[in-house]
């Protein structure tokens, strides 16, 4: 009443009441996910060199210090110095990179990786978690449905996919990517942010 603005505490109590109806990120201790871990299916392998991203929505200002990866199996013949986390922007250009994760993808489970610096997300929208890795044989990641692209991109394009793969032939994450260059991939692989 008087001159409060309505718009936000309404907004955040809608979200707050669709929130407890659910598992969601913020009972893990995280910012934002695919989706809920309970819901991975399987763990799928990626093709060595190959930068794999996954589509987040931030809707808030929020500072992210964390991306989180799921391996179901591990690899074999890591190239040290070549497996990165990271996230980028809508428009292709990464944010932030994690240190190389060689030692620690030689492990199952939830893996958390720092950032090398904290990244500051000023406007909502579209994000996305990048991996690349490059080895004998990848680990297998935490993965949703495998359909067909199409299923898992419905009424998308390789420039604003969920779940994309490319550009190939990288031994660390690139400063940009083409967005567009990007392909459609149906292994909606899991991926968060804290």
């Amino acid at each position: 009443i008087g001159s409060l603005a309505w718009g936000t505490p309404l907004n955040t109590a809608i979200a707050e009441i669709d929130s407890s109806q659910t598992t969601n990120p913020r009972d893990h201790d995280m910012i934002q996910w695919q989706f809920d871990l309970a819901s991975n299916m399987v763990a799928t392998t990626l093709t060595s060199g190959t930068v794999n991203m996954s589509k987040l929505w931030i809707r808030q200002p929020v500072t992210v210090t964390n991306v989180c990866l799921a391996i179901g199996t591990v690899g074999a013949a890591l190239v040290a110095a070549q497996n990165f986390a990271g996230l980028y922007d809508a428009g292709g250009s990464r944010l932030g990179v994690t240190a190389d994760q060689t030692a620690n993808w030689g492990t199952v489970g939830f893996k958390q990786m720092a950032l090398t610096a904290p990244v500051v997300i000023a406007a909502p929208g579209a994000y996305y978690v990048a991996v690349v890795s490059n080895a004998g044989t990848t680990p297998a990641f935490a993965r949703g449905s495998a359909l067909t692209p199409s299923i898992a991109n419905a009424n998308l394009t390789a420039t604003n996919g969920r779940f994309t793969t490319g550009p190939a032939a990288q031994t660390s994450l690139p400063i940009s990517i083409t967005m567009a260059s990007r392909t459609l991939t149906g292994n909606a692989l899991w991926a968060g942010i804290s």
